[in-house]
Parts: structure tokens; sequence; C-alpha cells
């Protein structure tokens, strides 16, 4: 029955949100030990114990009713500022629809701004904070609309950077919780620049088995430039390869190499030529392919300040786009050779240039870098800087997987735990594929030892 849902207690809606923000429907022990690890890494400051979650979510008898602290950091963990908040959202919603089932619907404007005309004044439907903690997935969709409105014409698409920021962390906020709307992105494909830029900026590479797709097809329709039609084809085809399709659905994707090209991002053509280099590993090229592919490889690593401007190379973008690849295709040389390149684009960054998110996804390259070389001490050490739960990026769930597995491999978290978050971010993505490989690598690297 229609808003019958509205009539459950706030826990319950509550619980249920929780489940659809996790991704998982907590049925197990084994669920609430995931979730508790998830909600750890979404904010370390307010951890919530697995048998707290166990009487949340009805496995246990609840003995009490639950602490302010625990309903905040749930809330939280939803979009909500605090539990106080998110239950006046759900009065407010009982509200509106009740208002709803009693009132006509709106009438939509029959026009719009002139061709050509000034960008659209920004709607204040309601006062939204700056902190995007406090964002809501509304507030999130909401910022994204008013970006469409400001933005809808070309020649006025002139961001600012605190413009830049307040977009990235409405986007990185839909895809951390899955729940990008493709009625907001049906909005962006009417305007072909707006959807190369957020493509381009934010691709979505955790949400290749979902909506990602569409979003790439999309933005492939529009691409005009070979530097477009290949960053875009590479994209899908990683999905494909993440997912475990078989070689004969990706390979079309790539076109044969036969040059670096100073034209083409350096990110673009070092994701290309990695997925062509597992594809020989896997026996899927040919000698002369795979030898070829190899080649232009260790040239880019080599000659990467040479080859592309200098602005393409201001994050190592070449050799840590290639790092997982080159792993999973245990190409020795290789690896080793992205590792000195990091290792030296390190040494000489400016710190004032640096960036905490692109820091730690370069010293997960690192880390696994050193596992594949046998220098499990540095990997070690480096693992235990890093702070996974403050990390963000548009492949959090992705890198979870190697995040994870690398604990596992140096003993730094137990097991079942490893186990189970491993499983749960391939559960989150449906990258089976990344699972399997890197899950063969772990168990292989066990019987070594």
């Amino acid at each position: 029955m229609p808003h019958s849902h509205l009539t459950q207690d706030p826990i319950v809606l509550l619980a249920k949100a929780v489940c659809k923000s996790a991704g998982i429907e907590v049925t197990c022990t084994r669920d609430c030990e995931v979730l508790s690890e998830e909600l750890r890494s979404f904010d370390g400051r307010f951890p919530v114990s697995v048998s707290t979650l166990r009487r949340f979510f009805g496995l246990i008898p609840r003995k009490s009713n639950f602490s302010t602290n625990t309903l905040n950091t749930l809330a939280r963990y939803i979009g909500y500022p605090s539990y106080r908040n998110w239950e006046a959202s759900i009065a407010t919603t009982r509200q509106k629809e009740e208002f709803d089932k009693a009132a006509p619907p709106p009438k939509e404007p029959t026009d719009g701004p002139a061709n050509g005309s000034l960008p659209p004044p920004i709607r204040e439907e309601r006062a939204l904070t700056d902190n995007p903690s406090h964002w809501s997935d509304e507030d999130a969709k909401q910022r994204v609309e008013r970006f469409i409105d400001r933005f809808a014409n070309p020649d006025h698409f002139h961001l600012t950077a605190q413009e830049f920021a307040r977009l990235k962390a409405a986007v990185f906020m839909m895809y951390e919780r899955g729940s990008f709307d493709m009625k907001l992105w049906l909005k962006f494909i009417e305007h072909d620049h707006l959807l190369r830029f957020v493509v381009e900026q934010f691709p979505p590479l955790d949400f290749m088995n979902s909506f990602g797709k569409n979003m790439m097809t999309s933005y492939l329709k529009v691409s005009s430039t070979p530097s477009e039609t290949s960053f875009g084809r590479g994209v899908l085809a990683a999905g494909l390869v993440a997912k475990d399709a078989p070689w004969e659905e990706v390979l079309p994707l790539l076109s044969e190499p036969s040059a670096l090209n100073p034209s083409i991002h350096p990110l673009v053509q070092s994701r290309n030529l990695g997925i062509l280099l597992l594809a020989g590993s896997e026996g899927v090229l040919s000698e002369h392919q795979t030898s070829q592919v190899r080649q232009l490889v260790l040239d880019g690593l080599d000659r990467e300040d040479e080859i592309w401007p200098r602005w393409s190379n201001q994050n190592c973008y070449f050799a840590f786009n290639l790092a997982d690849w080159a792993v999973l295709s245990g190409d020795r040389e290789v690896v080793a050779a992205i590792n000195e390149n990091i290792q030296k684009f390190r040494d000489r960054i400016d710190w004032y240039r640096r960036e905490v998110g692109m820091d730690t996804l370069l010293t997960i390259r690192e880390i696994w870098n050193h596992l594949f070389l046998g220098e499990k001490t540095q990997a070690k050490i480096l693992a235990q800087q890093i702070q996974w739960d403050q990390f963000h990026s548009m492949e959090t769930r992705t890198l979870g997987l190697w995040y994870h597995s690398a604990l596992w491999m140096l003993g730094l978290a137990r097991t079942e735990v490893s186990k189970a978050n491993i499983h749960h971010c391939a559960s989150l993505t449906g990258y089976r594929g990344f699972e399997r490989r890197i899950l063969s690598y772990v168990h292989a690297s066990f019987l070594q030892d």
C-alpha cells in the first residue's frame, strides 16, 4: 500500500536505510562484523560494536534502548547529521506525503531561459550546509541539480575551485552511497559539455557493474576525439575484466597499440596497456603482441616526462594506473620499474602539491609492488601508515579488495575479518574477476611461504 512504510518505527526505517547504504541485508553475525568494520572506516571516532549491531538488527534480544551515540553514528552513515535530524526528516516526509495525497500535483513550467541567456540563479529551495559530512542524499542531488541549472549554457561553463569542490563532494557522496539517481543522469545527458566533464573528472570506477556502464555508454555517444574514445572504451573494458567477463568481450574495445601518443593522457594509455598486459599473461594475445605491449609499457615508465606534457605527469598517472594490472599479470620487470617510477615521483613532488587521497592510492600500489617483489618489511611499514577510515576515492570499494588482501598477507588483520571485508567489497562492486585474481595471488603466496 502506498506510504504504508511511513507508519513503521523510526528504528526499523533506520535499519533498512543502513542496509541500503551498505549494500547488504544484515541477516547474520558475519554481516554485523562487516558492517561494524565499515562504520569504523566511515568515521573511526564513533565505532559500533558487533554485539550492538546484532541487537539493533534483531539478531539477539534487545536489553535496553540504544545509546544516542549509536543512533547518531547510524544516522550519519546514511547521510544525516544526527538521529534527531533523521527523525525530523521522517516526520517531514510523512507530513509532505499526507499533503500530496490531498493536494493536486503542481503544474510543470512551460518555458525556460532563452537560448544564450545568462545562467539561471541558484534556487534556494532550502538552506544547504557547506559541510559534506552533514549532507543527506537529497542534499547531494540538489547540489548536482543546481550545477546543471547554473552551467547548462556551455558559454558560461567556468567553475571556480570552490564550485568544483562542492560538485566533487556531491558526486562522491552519491558514488559512495551507490545512490546515483538515473533521473538526475538524464538531466546531464541533455548537455554534452556537462556529460563529458563529469564523466572525465569522476569516472564511476566502482560501479561498472551497475549504473557506471550506462554512464560510459552515454559518454561514448558524445565523444568527439581519439582521446575521449580511448578513455571511454578503456573504462568499459576495465569494468568487464573486473566483472570476470570473457576476453572475447573485452579486447574489441581496445585498439592494438603501436606507439605512445603525447596527445592522449598517460592515465588513459596506461589503463589500456595494463589490460592488454594482463591479457597477454593469460595467453589471449600472441607472443609478438605481448612483447609489443611490454615494450611500450617499459618505454612509458622510462620516458614519461619526455613523452607527455609536464601537467599530465603531476600525479604519476602512467605508473600508478599500471600497477594493479602489472601485479595481476605477474610481470616482475614491469612491477619493479613501476615501483622505481613511483619512488622517484615521491622524491621530487613538492609537499604543497601533495594530496591525501592520491598519496594513499600510491601507497596501496607500493604495498603490492613490495609484496610482489618479496619485500614484506617495506610493505608492512607502508600498510601501517594508511588511515583507511579517512580515505575517499572514486574507487574506494575496488581498492578495498587490494587493501584488505594486503592486510591479510601481512598478518595485520585477522584472516576471517580480511576474508569478510574482501567478500563485502566484491559483493558491493560485483568485481568477481578482480576478487578471483587477487585471491589466487594471495593463496599462492601463502603456499610459497
